[in-house]
């Protein structure tokens, strides 16, 4: 099957000859993205609108990751609330009855409430906002994790979401989800294998797996196992970049992080947003939330979209945050950390900060900050808003066909069932190999067959009370392994 294909390819190369050009796109901000491209013809299935391609070298970037030019308009979602059911199984039954008869409004709160915004490859979009604003809700809507009861329009390349699109799409969660017994190196190598393409080689695939290390700066950190919990291991940003390193070991064209520099110092934020900031430079278009960056990881970005309560309050280049909060009047009265002084913001805490006169709510009462808020909310749709999607609405359509092509191409697993079967057994096997047969583990039980041994050894069996000596040995070496069991899991 796969020489078929590989014939079908050459055949159409041969009857439709490669063009190679420049395109230049400028996005939104005004940056003119250059992009080498080579195009080739690609065969459309006449009998329905699902592009099939079975190759990535039709509409392909030469050593790059597909440019993802990313567009969400009106983003509103809400989840449905849940209510404790009562213990009396005729009042669950009549809570339900009634539940049914309310309406739909009153059993759905808002999360999402119309934010826009774009951002295009080689830019890095910083959600900020206080806790609860909706970052990540917002940051799953645009990965394709949240489908139901999502309102708006989610375009990448002019193209709605698909399943085609999950292969281009890279997520690192909040909480670093890895095996701790497996050493950073051995965790790259299993994700390799598992999730590149059966057509590379071995060889290929384990210089992947450097250039990543190299990478990421986690070339001394190797051969050390990752932790976690009671497993000492890698410190907290060589954890969270070997978890940015089994996403872009794929070489995602859209990387989308969840508060990436959470619980990282200051120096080690910044070496993680550079690292960021130099896959951005190779095409990647990057996504990610942040609570409360350094004023130089701040600068860093390109663009800020500041949440509060759901309602965007700022979107636009980040270092042009200050100026446009300053047109409103809104003045800080000591130096501050930009990042400190959007938050505080969208929190309506401005003892530090000069706010305009037009804020009808007398300082110092208790509904002045959501006076606060409520007006920088205004002002946005006012004065950013509608900018924002004249521009949207004037770059729809001028993404090149080969773009919007390639985006949809689809892809099969990249090896086989049985294949991915054994690939998981030798890491499943090599991860619970080492915590079952840890040394401590084992001096433990060797400690405790030897005292066991010690307390019964030579016992008589002439009396009926040798008899229950013996019994107690039996029940005493049941509830010692249960015991270090509840050890274990606690």
């Amino acid at each position: 099957m796969h020489s078929g294909c590989q014939h079908e390819i050459e055949d159409l190369s041969n009857s439709s000859p490669q063009s190679t050009g420049a395109m230049q796109i400028t996005g939104s901000n005004g940056i003119v993205h250059n992009f080498d491209i080579n195009a080739q013809s690609c065969n459309r299935n006449r009998s329905s609108s699902q592009i099939d391609i079975q190759d990535d070298s039709c509409c392909s970037i030469k050593d790059r990751p597909l440019p993802i030019f990313l567009k969400f308009e009106d983003i509103e979602f809400k989840v449905k609330m849940s209510k404790a059911t009562p213990g009396n199984p005729v009042k669950a039954v009549m809570s339900k009855v009634a539940s049914h008869t309310n309406t739909e409004q009153d059993n759905y709160k808002q999360i999402l409430k119309g934010i826009t915004g774009s951002i295009g490859p080689g830019e890095i979009l910083a959600l900020m906002g206080p806790s609860g604003s909706g970052k990540t809700t917002l940051l799953k809507v645009i990965g394709g994790r949240l489908r139901e009861n999502v309102k708006g329009n989610v375009t990448y390349n002019d193209v709605p979401y698909s399943p085609a699109l999950k292969r281009r799409i890279g997520f690192v969660t909040q909480d670093d989800v890895l095996y701790p017994q497996l050493t950073v190196e051995e965790t790259l190598i299993f994700a390799a294998f598992l999730r590149l393409p059966g057509s590379m080689s071995r060889k290929q695939k384990y210089e992947r797996v450097e250039v990543i290390l190299k990478e990421l700066g986690l070339e001394r950190c190797r051969k050390t196992r990752v932790g976690g919990g009671f497993i000492s291991g890698i410190s907290g940003g060589e954890r969270k970049r070997t978890s940015i390193g089994y996403e872009i070991l794929v070489d995602p064209s859209l990387l989308l992080l969840d508060e990436p520099t959470s619980g990282l110092d200051s120096t080690s934020a910044t070496k993680l947003i550079q690292i960021l900031r130099e896959n951005a430079k190779l095409g990647r278009t990057i996504v990610t939330t942040i609570h409360q960056p350094s004023s130089k990881v701040f600068h860093m970005f390109d663009k800020i979209l500041l949440l509060s309560e759901g309602h965007p309050m700022y979107y636009g280049k980040a270092r042009e945050s200050m100026s446009y909060f300053t047109s409103l009047r809104f003045i800080p009265d000591i130096a501050m950390n930009p990042a400190e002084f959007l938050l505080d913001l969208a929190t309506g805490q401005v003892n530090d900060i000069t706010a305009p006169d037009d804020i009808a709510t007398p300082k110092g009462t208790s509904e002045y900050e959501r006076a606060v808020i409520r007006y920088v909310q205004h002002r946005y749709k006012i004065e950013l808003e509608s900018k924002e999607k004249e521009a949207n609405h004037r770059s729809s359509g001028k993404v090149p066909e080969h773009l919007r092509l390639a985006i949809q191409v689809k892809k099969d697993w990249t090896i086989s069932w049985w294949d991915q079967f054994l690939i998981l057994f030798k890491r499943t096997y090599r991860e619970r190999w080492r915590d079952y047969f840890d040394m401590l583990r084992i001096i433990q039980s060797l400690g405790v067959a030897a005292l066991l041994g010690l307390l019964w050894w030579k016992s008589s069996y002439a009396t009926e009370a040798h008899l229950r000596d013996q019994v107690g040995c039996y029940l005493c070496k049941p509830n010692v392994a249960v015991h270090f069991i509840l050890c274990y899991i606690s």
